[in-house]
């Protein structure tokens, strides 16, 4: 209602004022009001408060438009009137574009003439009084990226409705990047235009002015050339602001820069004329590089910079952010170009010091096509690379920080199908372990990059690629981290890094820990004493998952551990969300000790309980409250426990009956599967039934079937197998044929016997395959830092189930004695249970 009576209040105003700041004032209202419209998912709703908002608008809003153009057009208007009446089509043409952006409204595709006319005017319109000075745009150029806006979005959704104005648009959109010059006030203009034209390009038209090769010629020279190279701003962004230029370079935080822009176009243009575009350009690339004998030592290096760049953009066709590039061109030769241009560069006799702008592309190529290049390859520019971390600039040290962290993850396929590193961890040993040092030299100087994340990362990445390789350089690292951990205590400001260091920690702790438990212990325990003693939150998360590690591995427990567990359990602690996945860490290696903390869990079960019960009530830290009740029953005595088992259940099962989440009913499946699993037979039934009579068969046939249809991982396979092979053998379960006979089918699907079961199984992820989420980059703090990657020790991967290293073999000696005769009567009856009849003969 509020908003029936604002729109006819706006259109009034615009009908009838003539005063222009009232004009400007109401249109910027209405496009803010409007911008909602950007934002929100299609919908029927929203379909609807569109077309009312249109009906309401659309015959003032035109009115405005031209009136406003008309008035821009006439000769002599005075400066401040310009201004104004710029600043009143800002607001036009960001209204034009959020009534347009859900649908294509009948009146706007009715009046497209008048709209375009307008566009194509002020696109060429030249006024001092509304342009940018230096770095800051102006409202001319501001106006003339909100008309590129506008064309690219007709170009992506209305093409049928664009086509008519496609030459005039893409000729005058590519006349003004002909006439920009490299001012910083004009880079956001040059990327919306550059959009335009990439939206343009990429878009199959009955007449594409994109076929002629001229045009795309005269593209790839005029348009892409120019914003590919590097300019003096861009320099200077290189040495007085490294982070920026890594995070804007690396991790495409740049979607507005130009050279991104005309890398974007590039592919563009590829995806239709693919050959004849990568034809054009590589012609251009080696005309460059002959070029750049024949200019200033600095021109040739900017030169060489943007052909490294231009190849990059030509050759990717697919990449993933973990994997990098998985699809390339077949028309660029990545190969020949890392021989001519990359490794030389990087392996030549000039200092590191030198070129710097173009050692960091080069750094920046091998870790794009990290996959491309063979081993023979990367192994030869090795040293080079590592030798560029002792390189003075910081892009430079971090780029080939970044490169070595990239390359150590590398995965290929063998012959059956597995992933392997592609690269042997003793034979990349001596070169990993030389960078350790100067990386962390360069950290605690914080020189650069002040707690340069990229650069901790690597260190973590190192010592989870060597594994026991690692272990004999693991122990001196470990006290640099310890002295870098207690300077940045009092001050923790960047999360990433903070994630990185105690990533770097915990994998030095994983591998050394099971030779030389004392000696890790007598390094770490003061230094994560400091942070318990002076309460770092921010530390809070991972010392627990560390000391966790700790326990596990040390044969003599240290009195802090006994002093520590009454304040585990305080509320307070398990009321920050990026503490819970450590406590349970915690709580699980007092769980594997319980002989020796035996009293201590008995009075404390209780409370543990709560806390239990406290996560399991939040959807973020619900997966916790599994992980904490599966570590119960996997190392805590029954006896321990059982008085509060029908407790523990009737609040998963309260939880059950209200979530909507099948994430919840497999997390429900797998816990439970592991409880029948570890325990007797009849315990689980037994409290399931006593909570209420058929119970069991109910869970069975309503959510346990149902969760072994999911894809699930290999030790959750393992604990839901197992656990279903015993409950077959209840007769509750046994003497009801329709029960058994579901029950059967999702075994068939659990032991992976069906000849499509490839599909449905879950991927199994090694703990060191992965290091800290995206670098961390973009996750909000809290949750997202929290959980460590190396907090078990080596071998612990069996997760749910060490104790079942064959599936199929226990399976097999669980069914076949008491269930085999039952079952292959099932089977003779139904043809869906015949791979379990094949599999237990």
């Amino acid at each position: 209602t509020e908003w029936e009576s604002l729109l006819p209040e706006m259109v009034q105003h615009l009908k009838t004022s003539q005063d222009m700041s009232v004009l400007k004032g109401t249109m910027e209202t209405a496009h803010a009001v409007f911008l909602k419209f950007r934002a929100k998912g299609r919908s029927h709703d929203l379909l609807k408060e569109v077309k009312y908002t249109v009906m309401g608008f659309q015959e003032t809003h035109l009115q405005v438009f031209k009136a406003a153009c008309q008035r821009i057009m006439t000769a002599g208007l005075p400066a401040d009137q310009i201004v104004v009446t710029f600043e009143l089509m800002l607001a036009t043409l960001g209204v034009f574009y959020s009534l347009n952006i859900v649908d294509l409204p009948e009146f706007f595709e009715d009046h497209r003439e008048e709209y375009f006319t307008g566009f194509l005017q002020l696109l060429k319109f030249q006024n001092d009084a509304v342009a940018g000075r230096g770095d800051q745009q102006g409202l001319l150029e501001q106006v003339k990226g909100a008309v590129c806006e506008s064309f690219a979005l007709y170009a992506d959704k209305y093409q049928e409705e664009f086509a008519p104005f496609l030459l005039p648009c893409v000729k005058d959109v590519w006349e003004l990047l002909v006439s920009l010059d490299q001012q910083e006030k004009n880079d956001q203009l040059a990327a919306k235009g550059m959009h335009f034209l990439s939206s343009a390009a990429a878009t199959q038209w009955q007449q594409s002015p994109f076929q002629d090769p001229n045009v795309l010629s005269g593209i790839c020279e005029k348009v892409v050339f120019p914003n590919i190279v590097l300019r003096d701003s861009d320099v200077e962004l290189f040495e007085d602001n490294p982070l920026e230029y890594v995070r804007r370079d690396m991790e495409a935080a740049d979607q507005e820069t130009r050279r991104r822009s005309a890398m974007d176009l590039v592919k563009a243009m590829g995806k239709l004329n693919e050959a004849k575009v990568t034809e054009i350009l590589v012609g251009y690339v080696k005309a460059l590089l002959e070029q750049s004998r024949q200019v200033p030592p600095d021109q040739a290096e900017r030169f060489k910079d943007a052909c490294i760049y231009l190849c990059i953009a030509m050759a990717i066709r697919g990449q993933t952010r973990r994997e990098g590039v998985t699809v390339t061109n077949d028309n660029v030769n990545i190969s020949d170009f890392f021989t001519s241009l990359v490794a030389p560069e990087l392996t030549g006799t000039s200092p590191v010091t030198s070129r710097s702008v173009l050692r960091a592309s080069c750094l920046k190529f091998i870790t794009v096509f990290r996959n491309q290049l063979s081993r023979e390859q990367v192994g030869a520019v090795l040293p080079a690379i590592c030798k560029h971390i002792t390189a003075e600039a910081p892009v430079v040290h971090t780029y080939a920080a970044i490169c070595l962290e990239k390359l150590v993850t590398v995965r290929d396929k063998n012959a059956q199908g597995q992933s392997a590193p592609r690269y042997d961890a003793a034979a990349m040993r001596p070169s990993l372990l030389q960078v350790v040092d100067p990386i962390l030299r360069i950290i605690a100087s914080g020189k650069g990059i002040e707690m340069n994340e990229y650069l901790m990362q690597t260190v973590a990445r190192i010592f989870a690629f060597l594994k026991q390789h690692g272990a004999e350089g693991g122990l001196a690292t470990l006290r640099p981290l310890c002295q870098i951990l207690a300077a940045i205590s009092a001050n923790p400001s960047n999360p990433v890094f903070n994630h990185n260091l105690f990533e770097a920690i915990a994998s030095i702790v994983k591998v050394c820990v099971p030779t030389q438990p004392d000696a890790v212990e007598g390094v770490l325990l003061p230094a994560l004493g400091g942070i318990l003693e002076k309460n770092v939150v921010d530390f809070l998360p991972y010392t627990f998952q560390i000391l966790g590690l700790l326990l596990d591995a040390t044969s003599s427990v240290k009195p802090l551990y006994q002093d520590l567990f009454a304040r585990l359990l305080t509320a307070e602690l398990w009321r920050a969300q990026a503490n819970v996945p450590g406590l349970v860490r915690l709580l699980r290696a007092y769980f594997c000790k319980h002989a020796v903390f035996a009293e201590l869990l008995r009075t404390h079960l209780q409370p543990i309980l709560e806390r239990f019960q406290f996560v399991l009530c939040n959807r973020k830290t619900e997966a916790s409250a599994f992980d904490l009740v599966n570590a119960i029953y996997m190392h805590l005595p029954v006896e321990l426990y059982q008085q509060h088992l029908k407790t523990l259940m009737t609040v998963l099962l309260t939880r059950l009956q209200s979530s909507k989440s099948p994430k919840y009913k497999r997390d429900f499946v797998i816990s439970c599967s592991l409880f029948a699993h570890r325990n007797s037979t009849n315990l689980l039934p037994q409290v399931l039934n006593e909570i209420q009579p058929g119970l069991l068969s109910n869970i069975l046939a309503n959510v346990w079937v149902p969760v072994l249809k999911m894809s699930l991982k290999l030790d959750e396979r393992k604990v839901c197998a197992m656990g279903m092979s015993k409950l077959l053998a209840l007769d509750e379960v046994k003497q009801n044929p329709q029960l058994l006979s579901s029950c059967c089918v999702g075994l068939v699907n659990v032991l992976g016997l069906l000849p499509s079961a490839g599909s449905t199984l879950g991927e199994e992820a090694s703990d060191d395959e992965l290091g800290p989420p995206d670098g961390g980059a973009g996750l909000e703090c809290e949750a997202a830092f929290s959980k460590l990657r190396n907090t078990d020790l080596p071998g612990a991967q069996g997760g749910l189930a060490p104790d079942i290293p064959d599936l199929h073999g226990a399976a097999k000696a669980l069914l076949k004695p008491q269930l085999g005769p039952v079952i292959m009567q099932l089977v003779q009856a139904n043809q869906e249970l015949q791979p379990l009849g094949v599999f237990l003969q």
